[in-house]
């Protein structure tokens, strides 16, 4: 149960539409820290990985990007959470402060902020 709310979450397969400039067909997204330094900041890193502190604020959307293969997370607070992938679809989750999972990604995406409250999360990525 727990591993599929991470998939819920980080791997983001299948809901409804979402109206937003899709990156071009096979175009390379940037990671997260670089496509939104405002949601994303590098906390620390070392040869083969990264640690991410990322918040968002309610309603908060970031833009298109991406984290690696896996990418393990810890829900600093309780988040509800849309994810959107690039064929128009998305997905709802919710995660409960303390959680933490390892889980697939898409290989691009935007995550929004639907609760009404910050979202902060500490992400672990390979690089």
């Amino acid at each position: 149960m727990q591993l599929n709310r991470i998939s819920l979450a980080m791997a983001v397969v299948a809901g409804g539409a979402f109206a937003v400039n899709l990156p071009a067909w096979g175009q390379e997204v940037p990671r997260s820290f670089a496509a939104s330094p405002g949601v994303y900041k590098v906390i620390a890193e070392n040869d083969t990985h990264r640690v991410i502190a990322a918040t968002w604020r309610s309603g908060q959307r970031d833009n298109w990007h991406s984290h690696g293969a896996v990418v393990a997370v810890y829900a600093l607070t309780g988040c509800n959470l849309r994810l959107h992938t690039a064929d128009g679809k998305y997905r709802d989750a919710e995660l409960l402060a303390g959680e933490s999972r390892v889980g697939p990604q898409a290989p691009s995406h935007v995550a929004e902020n639907t609760g009404s409250a910050d979202c902060r999360m500490i992400l672990f990525e390979p690089k």
